[in-house]
């Protein structure tokens, strides 16, 4: 649910939002797949930030409820994700958008994406592109 602190002054989602928005669902996914345990920091992937994305296409305001649809996969060295949010209150898609990332280790370097996640990303289904 939007909450009144994420809305301007004119009581529609401030753009940055979004981005929060994909990285809870982002978040959401790794430990679904069993990539993230929000109990031990260590199970975690850095995955560096590289490009980000959004379309707004409809307003949201505050109270609305929102679902986040998210789409994974390799292309290369990068890891994609595609999000859809949805307005459930109003029965409307109100952004598209992307982020793309590198994995790093802990000490923030580069490194080639580890085999469990390849494993994990290629046995997600990437239906469409929403952008």
């Amino acid at each position: 649910m939007v909450q009144f602190y994420e809305t301007d002054l004119m009581g529609i989602v401030h753009h940055s939002n979004y981005l929060r928005y994909f990285e809870e669902a982002r978040v959401a996914w790794a430990h679904a797949q069993g990539i993230l345990d929000y109990q031990k920091k260590e199970s975690a992937y850095a995955l560096a930030v590289i490009e980000t994305r959004v379309r707004h296409l409809k307003p949201s305001s505050f109270g609305d409820q929102l679902r986040v649809d998210i789409q994974a996969k390799r292309e290369g060295a990068l890891i994609l994700f595609q999000y859809r949010i949805h307005s459930l209150t109003k029965n409307e898609v109100v952004a598209v958008g992307m982020t793309s990332h590198a994995a790093l280790n802990f000490a923030l370097k580069p490194i080639k994406i580890p085999q469990d996640m390849k494993t994990i990303l290629e046995k997600e289904s990437w239906t469409e592109t929403w952008l």
